[in-house]
């Protein structure tokens, strides 16, 4: 039996796609304007960004699950810059936004009632992205371990991987049929 973990990889991307897709549709397809403001201050904690970059970021810290458009994000540039939370300077014809004090602090106290409502019983609402987090890191985790096998295992480890990949996925799909 050949070990292709291209195909298994495949396999994960496309149930970590159909995770994304369900965990969205069930709670809303974007995120709240809250989600998308501390999204925003995240990204200009660490350094002065123009609106495309403010964009790219957030799109590769999602891993691509959400990239915001800009019709959503120069406006809220401008209503954060209008708060007080965000600081504006031309550089080189290109508006740079930096976060201010003021929006540290606003970030952190948000941060924190996100981090309060997280701790709540497992009944409680969900932020979007904490749906999807821990899946698609375990999903990678697992497709790096099973490219190694299918680099430097053995024939018999290299079964013994996809036998375990076929398990897991049995378990989970149980996961789903249980009451």
């Amino acid at each position: 039996m050949k070990f292709d973990v291209s195909e298994i990889i495949d396999g994960i991307r496309g149930m970590v796609s159909s995770a994304l897709n369900s965990s969205t549709k069930m709670n809303s397809s974007s995120p709240s304007e809250m989600d998308l403001r501390i999204a925003v201050l995240s990204v200009l904690k660490g350094d002065p960004k123009n609106g495309k970059e403010v964009i790219e970021t957030i799109s590769l810290a999602s891993g691509g699950s959400w990239t915001p458009k800009k019709s959503s994000i120069y406006p809220l540039l401008e209503e954060l810059t209008d708060e007080g939370l965000v600081a504006l300077k031309i550089e080189k014809e290109l508006r740079v936004y930096s976060i201010t004090k003021k929006g540290k602090s606003f970030l952190t106290e948000e941060v924190d009632k996100k981090q309060e409502s997280k701790d709540k019983p497992a009944g409680s609402k969900n932020n979007w992205m904490e749906l999807n987090s821990a899946g698609v890191k375990a999903s990678v985790k697992l497709a790096q371990a099973l490219a190694q096998v299918a680099q430097t295992g053995t024939p018999e480890q290299q079964k013994r991987a996809t036998e375990l990949v076929d398990e897991t996925r049995r378990k989970v799909h149980a996961i789903l049929a249980e009451d």
